[in-house]
């Protein structure tokens, strides 16, 4: 209980700190960002205004909003790394399919909306696929979950601590965009 502040100059302290995160920098404590993955109603990120938007610039591609729209959100994934998810983003980038929102509707290329993007959950179910390669997955890597072992000489194989991480987003994100197809669901990615 002991300090050598005194009331005053700690009170100074928290009048500098109001305006600032809980936690700064790399202290104990901080809250690390982390990214979701779920799936759920495009109103939980898009207004009414940003919703018309949406539905003109799909009727205008082509493609319509399924209506089984409902208020429920499944996450598949939280807390993860925002920074594997940011590069998996990078690497979907690259491939034209990034974005925060990917409809179970076929449509070329990707809509704005807002300060969001969006795009098709069926593209990106074919973008996914390709990026298999890419990302070093085998076919039977991801089937036998329940044989996980923690072997050095396992670690050493799959790489970095961030090739790992993008496998298992990787992974994540074919389940939840098979989901998403399968019931007619909005994918969200947020970082």
């Amino acid at each position: 209980m002991a300090s050598d502040e005194s009331i005053p100059a700690r009170r100074q302290n928290v009048d500098r700190m109001k305006h600032r995160t809980l936690t700064d920098g790399f202290a104990c404590g901080t809250v690390w960002p982390m990214a979701e993955i779920e799936l759920g109603p495009l109103s939980d990120r898009l207004d009414d205004d940003e919703m018309k938007s949406l539905h003109k610039l799909l009727d205008q591609a082509g493609a319509r909003l399924p209506t089984g729209d409902d208020h429920t959100t499944h996450t598949i994934a939280k807390r993860l790394s925002e920074d594997a998810m940011t590069e998996f983003l990078d690497r979907l980038e690259a491939h034209d399919m990034a974005a925060d929102i990917y409809l179970p509707v076929e449509f070329d290329g990707r809509l704005h909306v807002g300060d969001l993007r969006v795009a098709s959950a069926v593209l990106l179910s074919e973008t996914l696929e390709e990026m298999k390669e890419e990302l070093a997955i085998e076919d039977d890597e991801y089937e036998d979950e329940d044989d996980e072992e923690d072997d050095e000489e396992e670690e050493e194989a799959d790489g970095t601590v961030i090739e790992a991480q993008l496998r298992n987003i990787w992974q994540l994100v074919v389940d939840a965009c098979s989901e998403s197809l399968e019931k007619s669901m909005v994918l969200h990615l947020k970082v």
